[in-house]
């Protein structure tokens, strides 16, 4: 391929996709936005409400090893166009559904499309570009997809509010439908970087991708990510409404903000960060224990502080998740520098499955804790369902989560470091 061409097509081909994970992004936090909405519509308590969620993380983690095989057999373009259209369906489904099940069913095939997207943009750039350009765009694509929660937050819950629930998930729905098509016209990927592993049979595949998986290398990015992004999935994809607007009492539009301000705080940190694995890539163990001590600190803060916390402390709350968001992305960099190459798909697509598994988890033990709460003390004492005791004792769970994959990592890193050191 020219120059030329590679010079035209590279940016057209990332920028699409780029719009398809913002897109995908949206789909993904608009049933956060609709939290209480869905509770009233389903008649659910907090455990049900959780299974929409959960439901959807676990078909996206479920898939992420299968779309990392498909994505090394098919190329991201396919994958990126299939993925969208899944999404649309999905959400087609949620917008007219009138019982929990039918919805339940709908946010499955949303997370099955959403499994798709996001590796695939992230081996779009790594087909494109290399070296430090590709670490910034990996950087900047897991923030610019960010803004995402802003369209969930902002243009989606207008709509919501004035159209209502079948109106405002069947547009989102066809937007989706017209990404797709551009993404099938004019995002190109390069043919020659997937077509000489066709022939690989998939029992082949799978065992090298079991051989992959147990490179020290891929355990650190797989419990970076773990540890890192999953609290901002938690608070993004269910959680942050309800325990903002009905637990801490703020204003709906305030909490709306609160949880819109992840982007550009997130923004801010990427920024950083890809400068950081750029330039200075020996510093990432120590980015990852201040960011992860950071987040520590403030959960803990917010759960222990008497009664409402104070506003200044929820906007440090919000600025240490949404940087742990950001510095997730590290696990790409190290699964870009030190994974195999020809499987780095299947590779990144385990890699994802950590903090969305962390992610599931977390979102429905904090169901289950928010209706234990409330069936054996909050009735009692006169609480509703969503309580503010009831959200510190069930978010407990997440420094718990946190502590643990960061100490995974910690063990992890130092193994990749004496292997690196013994190839020398």
């Amino acid at each position: 391929m020219s120059k030329q061409v590679r010079s035209y097509t590279a940016p057209v081909a990332v920028t699409l996709g780029a719009l398809a994970y913002i897109m995908a992004v949206t789909q993904r936090t608009t049933m956060g936005v609709a939290s209480l909405t869905a509770t009233d519509r389903f008649h659910t308590n907090a455990e049900q409400l959780s299974v929409l969620a959960v439901a959807q993380l676990v078909m996206y983690a479920v898939m992420q090893v299968p779309v990392g095989l498909m994505l090394d057999r098919f190329g991201p373009r396919r994958l990126i166009f299939t993925g969208t259209l899944l999404i649309s369906t999905g959400q087609y489904l949620v917008a007219f559904a009138t019982h929990l099940g039918v919805a339940v069913a709908g946010r499955m095939i949303v997370g099955i499309g959403d499994a798709f997207l996001f590796i695939s943009v992230i081996r779009l750039i790594n087909i494109w570009y290399t070296g430090s350009r590709a670490s910034k765009l990996q950087q900047w694509l897991g923030n610019a997809g960010q803004f995402g929660q802003i369209i969930s937050a902002f243009p989606f819950a207008m709509l919501l509010h004035s159209m209502g629930w079948n109106f405002a998930f069947s547009t989102w729905a066809t937007i989706g439908l017209f990404v797709a098509l551009g993404v099938w016209a004019l995002a190109a990927d390069v043919p020659e970087n997937h077509v000489a592993h066709h022939h690989v049979h998939v029992k082949a595949r799978l065992q090298h991708l079991r051989a992959d998986v147990k490179l020290p290398a891929t355990k650190t990015a797989f419990w970076v990510h773990f540890a890192m992004n999953s609290p901002s999935t938690v608070v993004l994809l269910l959680w942050g409404v309800p325990f903002l607007q009905q637990a801490q009492g703020l204003d709906r539009q305030v909490a709306l903000s609160l949880l819109s301000s992840f982007v550009l705080m997130g923004l801010g940190f990427g920024t950083f960060l890809a400068w950081l694995c750029s330039n200075r890539p020996d510093l990432r163990r120590l980015t990852l224990d201040v960011s992860a001590a950071f987040l520590f600190v403030t959960w803990v803060s917010v759960i222990l502080w008497p009664g409402h916390a104070p506003f200044w402390l929820l906007v440090i709350w919000a600025a240490a998740t949404a940087g742990n968001g950001s510095a997730s992305m590290i696990s790409f960099d190290y699964s870009r520098q030190y994974a195999p190459r020809r499987a780095l798909g299947s590779i990144n697509g385990f890699v994802n499955v950590g903090g969305f598994s962390a992610a599931f988890s977390m979102m429905f033990i904090i169901g289950v804790a928010l209706d234990l709460y409330y069936e054996f003390v909050g009735k009692q004492a006169g609480l509703q369902l969503y309580s503010l005791p009831g959200f510190k004792l069930a978010f407990c769970i997440v420094p718990l989560i946190l502590v643990f994959g960061h100490w995974r990592f910690r063990v992890s890193e130092a193994k990749m470091t004496a292997a690196a050191l013994s190839a020398e």
